[in-house]
């Protein structure tokens, strides 16, 4: 009786273990979970990422703007980038690993003192510049803090010092900035620019942004056909970079191929640092972290995630180090009154010898535009 029931027992035993082993066996088996998408964002990730690339200034009525340490010749939409047509209109593919930022949020204000700087704002799109037109040049201008594209957009003309010319047939070029006019031919004839009307609106926010001129009218100038891209969301940790294509280390690799062709070259390095930057001259061989076009699948990879009100966060963000401007130094440049004297080392310098600033007294971020319409 007794051996009958120790062999019972032995047989639960070994078939609870049995079990037991089955369902470890199961769990360490189970899928990893996906790892979800980047949810919102607020200002603190623009100061946090910007910061290794620029200097953040609090400028009074604006915040916390940011100046590009890319030198005293760098103008935004037109160094250091190229445009491509998307189902959203013109948009700005930028050469530089913090492009996501500051050509698709907030936008650019001209200070004669202190040089181009970027005022923060809430809402993506394709590029927040004005588009227009004289003579046999394209024209397009970034768009100051709180111009508001709206039903009497077409009326508003910037300064001239805003604006960025290339003959119509260059405009698609891989290598555009070459052909970006000098101020002595903008300041001529910028006076006769007619705005192109074509708008479309953002899906956060129906913000209304300019689209630029329309693509088959732009073909009939490069005489090429230009694909209409795909704007693509992705994961900014999990960018998926073409597979024609690979990342370099830290440093900047330029390839002085200038001509523009459609043929991908490859770069053998194979480092997959975020924060690296190839740059070539033919069309399909930039890669860029943030901001990844891949023409040979139609396709704009973008990071463009929510930016979240001040309202909503539970610390009010700011830079971990910034600069203070005077109130009497400013001198952004608003209209045609103004007499700017262009671009140039000494407004690095004024920046440089800044006062750093008081993380107490830091003025609170606003959004640099308006809601359109």
């Amino acid at each position: 009786m007794k051996t009958k029931f120790f062999n019972t027992s032995l047989a639960l035993l070994l078939a609870g273990m049995l079990i037991s082993g089955c369902a470890a066996s199961i769990t360490a088996q189970a899928p990893v979970p996906v790892p979800t998408e980047d949810g919102p964002i607020t200002y603190q990730t623009f100061y946090d990422d910007l910061s290794p690339y620029g200097t953040w200034i609090d400028y009074p009525g604006y915040g916390h703007v940011w100046h590009p340490g890319m030198g005293s010749g760098f103008r935004p939409y037109a160094t250091g980038g190229h445009w491509v047509y998307s189902g959203e209109g013109w948009a700005w593919a930028s050469d530089y690993s913090w492009g996501w930022a500051p050509f698709h949020y907030g936008r650019w204000i001209y200070d004669d003192a202190y040089g181009w700087l970027w005022v923060p704002g809430y809402t993506w799109s394709p590029a927040w510049v004005t588009w227009g037109y004289v003579d046999n040049y394209y024209c397009w201008a970034p768009l100051m803090p709180g111009v508001s594209v709206t039903a009497g957009f077409g009326s508003y003309m910037p300064h001239s010092i805003y604006w960025n010319m290339v003959e119509r047939g260059h405009i698609y070029d891989r290598n555009v900035t070459t052909y970006v006019q000098h101020t002595e031919v903008v300041n001529n004839i910028q006076n006769r620019i007619t705005i192109i009307n074509n708008y479309n609106h953002t899906n956060i926010n129906n913000h209304y942004y300019s689209t630029g001129p329309q693509v088959n009218e732009v073909q009939k100038y490069t005489n090429v056909h230009i694909n209409t891209v795909n704007i693509r969301e992705v994961n900014k940790n999990n960018i998926t970079i073409n597979n024609n294509r690979n990342t370099i280390n830290n440093n900047t690799v330029v390839n002085n191929n200038t001509n523009n062709s459609r043929n991908t070259t490859i770069n053998n390095n194979n480092s997959n640092n975020r924060n690296t930057t190839v740059i070539n001259n033919n069309r399909n061989t930039r890669i860029n972290t943030n901001t990844t076009v891949n023409t040979n699948n139609n396709e704009m990879r973008v990071y463009r995630p929510a930016v979240q009100q001040p309202q909503t966060t539970r610390q009010q963000p700011q830079p971990k180090e910034f600069r203070q401007v005077p109130a009497n130094s400013i001198r952004p440049v608003r209209s045609a009154s103004d007499h700017p004297m262009g671009q140039r080392q000494e407004q690095v310098d004024n920046i440089n010898h800044l006062p750093r600033g008081n993380t107490q007294r830091a003025t609170p971020p606003r959004d640099s535009g308006r809601r359109g319409r």
